[in-house]
């Protein structure tokens, strides 16, 4: 066994979602889609019986997402995308990224003996910019920044992205959350910045986190390195036909985004009692006076799935703060008519 693994903790989050009313703990979209039972007719024994072929989904991809076929990077799940561009890009030098952050930045740096530099949050909770500019060093090899950043939901400007690119360093913009800023992807900078890889999702805002489907999008030159770690089959017949379904009645997708929007300010507008932190995701993070112990009792009660940052598999507390049970709430359309919120409030 390769010594450096002894010291990389993996905490596995494994929980039993069928005991639960409410499903609010990882941005999962449980609002069911309406025209489900006419994709099911679309599949067929080959579907499952075959190994599957994809030109035909980048092809869908390019022309749904405005990139071409040769500068996307199919994978399974953006988690891979984020493996691929670590395993490719480094080479035992630093990773700049985000602290808190999401964890497989971290892992992966460490799995192929980077060193992982988290740059803190600053009161606001945002990112300085002149902090991460600063800790470039010769030895930095890529840059890793979720854009609108997870877990505190701060969204970099395109300006501010570009002063990041001119550092020349290669950069992977994680936009898992990006439909829910209602701002444009910066892919087209891809274009003018060669060291700009952009990853994208299938699971968040197109709710098709079961399916594993995810994307890096990057000039034809970084595309040919990443698909040397191409997985050899990268995604199921069935998951292509869900995303391409999903592409095909993209209306279903954008209601659900622009709801959820919608659903978490009226949300907040109606928390007059609690601390929160607004994001430009899908979640918003929330406490009281009492640490949220009533909240704890409440959602116990109508057993609703939420995220406390005291949970033993949770990996951040809230910045600058010493309450311990911040609540990271998921939120879904028609949230605030539930029974749970309105005891909550």
């Amino acid at each position: 066994m390769k010594k450096h693994l002894k010291d990389i903790k993996r905490i596995q989050y494994s929980v039993d979602k069928s005991n639960y009313n409410y499903i609010l703990d990882q941005s999962e979209r449980t609002i069911h889609f309406p025209a489900f039972q006419k994709f099911l007719q679309t599949l067929n024994q080959e579907d499952f019986l075959l190994y599957p072929s994809t030109d035909n989904f980048k092809s869908k991809i390019s022309k749904h997402f405005g990139v071409r076929t040769n500068e996307i990077f199919l994978c399974p799940g953006s988690e891979i995308g984020i493996k691929s561009v670590i395993e490719a890009f480094t080479d035992g030098g630093r990773v700049i990224s985000s602290d808190p952050s999401f964890p497989m930045y971290k892992i992966y740096s460490e799995l192929y003996q980077c060193e992982f530099f988290g740059i803190p949050h600053e009161k606001d909770y945002t990112i300085s910019m002149e902090k991460i500019l600063s800790n470039i060093t010769h030895e930095t090899e890529l840059i890793i920044l979720a854009n609108p950043n997870s877990p505190m939901g701060e969204y970099k400007s395109v300006d501010e992205i570009r002063i990041l690119l001119e550092q020349g360093v290669p950069t992977l913009i994680d936009e898992a959350y990006i439909e829910f800023t209602n701002k444009d992807s910066v892919q087209w900078l891809m274009h003018e910045y060669p060291n700009l890889m952009v990853l994208r999702t299938f699971s968040k805002a197109y709710g098709a986190g079961g399916c594993r489907v995810g994307m890096v999008f990057s000039n034809p030159n970084n595309i040919e390195i990443l698909s040397k770690f191409r997985q050899c089959y990268e995604v199921t017949n069935v998951s292509i036909k869900w995303c391409e379904f999903l592409m095909d009645n993209y209306e279903y997708v954008d209601s659900y985004v622009q709801d959820t929007i919608q659903e978490k300010k009226k949300l907040i507008s109606l928390m007059k009692n609690f601390d929160i932190i607004d994001s430009n995701l899908s979640w918003i993070h929330f406490n009281n006076e009492i640490d949220n112990a009533d909240t704890i009792r409440i959602f116990d009660k109508h057993k609703v799935l939420a995220k406390f940052c005291t949970l033993p598999k949770f990996y951040y507390d809230v910045p600058h703060d010493d309450r311990k049970n911040w609540c990271r709430l998921g939120i879904q359309p028609n949230i605030t008519n539930q029974q749970f919120i309105k005891e909550l409030l």
